[in-house]
């Protein structure tokens, strides 16, 4: 049995924001109409600590269906880091239609759902019967449209709710979006930043030269498009901890030794494709040493550095001049 102190920390806060109807794939998102809502969740709202809990309105033309309002219906998690924009997160013709029924853009802004969870009980358990403080809280003019906390013995009932988990369907565009913001949300550090940048142009710049002629034939590479080479590139980043994919040391970032600077490598170096499950990102000197000696050589190299192993004559020399 789930409740909502499952899905939250003991010492964690909830928060309550009123809402037309329970999360689902229709509204995936938590949204406001004022940005100050979205900063102030944004500066207190703590994603594994706290919960947020919907309330459904009393308003007929909102809460639609009578046995959600004023009810307690769902309590989500949130990556409360950026303020989306609610239009590229919810379907386009659900969005469509609530553009074409208020006239507006009415909750123009919105933050991720990363947990969701609807309550269980039937009937569900009314807001002036569960928080009746936080619920008259609602009706004062500086929370119209705001969150406020339940708080001391409130909280309490409130946590020990039953609820059950459900899993949000996101259209891949808005996947990629999610992933998108996250990628360059500014909690990522600029110099990372500059140089994912630096890395995907790069990595374009390769794929386009591809098939002409240098000192010898281009080998032919694909690529996804910047914006995607971004969110790749971010991914793997966080993945690997800052560190380079073939011998763990720390990558060092702008102003650092150029040897150690990151290098996207492709694992297969016989597959061209810069994609994820054949790009990590390297030292320099080491995807440029794996490149010219290959794999094996260079993992000997490696072990040898470290003291973990004497050289293996077995191996077959390499002219440093080819």
């Amino acid at each position: 049995m789930l409740r909502i102190r499952d899905i939250m920390k003991p010492d964690g806060r909830v928060f309550l924001k009123s809402e037309w109807g329970p999360i689902g794939d229709d509204w995936p998102c938590v949204s406001f109409t004022k940005k100050s809502v979205g900063d102030r969740l944004r500066t207190e709202f703590r994603p594994g600590s706290d919960v947020l809990v919907y309330v459904g309105t009393t308003n007929a033309d909102m809460t639609q269906n009578p046995a959600h309002r004023g009810r307690l219906l769902s309590a989500v998690v949130i990556q409360p880091k950026q303020v989306l924009e609610t239009r590229k997160i919810v379907p386009s013709e659900v969005w469509r239609n609530s553009i074409d029924r208020w006239g507006k853009d009415r909750w123009p802004h919105a933050m991720a759902v990363t947990r969701a969870t609807n309550i269980v009980e039937k009937p569900l358990p009314h807001a002036h019967d569960i928080i009746p403080l936080a619920y008259r809280s609602f009706s004062e003019l500086a929370n119209r449209g705001n969150v406020v906390e339940a708080l001391d013995s409130e909280r309490s009932a409130v946590m020990e709710i039953e609820v059950e988990e459900i899993e949000l369907h996101l259209s891949e565009d808005v996947q990629r979006h999610l992933m998108m913001m996250e990628a360059i949300s500014p909690d990522i550090e600029k110099t990372i930043r500059q140089e994912i940048s630096r890395m995907a142009m790069g990595i374009q710049a390769r794929v386009s030269s591809g098939g002409e002629a240098s000192v010898k034939i281009n080998p032919q590479r694909s690529a996804p498009n910047i914006s995607d080479l971004v969110l790749l590139l971010t991914n793997k980043w966080k993945q690997q901890s800052g560190q380079c994919g073939l011998c763990g040391g720390n990558l060092a970032l702008k102003e650092g030794n150029p040897m150690l600077q990151p290098s996207p490598d492709r694992i297969d170096s016989d597959n061209g494709a810069y994609d994820e499950d054949n790009v990590h990102i390297t030292h320099l000197v080491c995807n440029l040493a794996k490149n010219q000696y290959g794999s094996s050589h260079f993992i000997q190299w490696l072990e040898v550095v470290r003291g973990e192993d004497a050289i293996d004559d077995e191996l077959p020399l390499i002219d440093p001049e080819k």
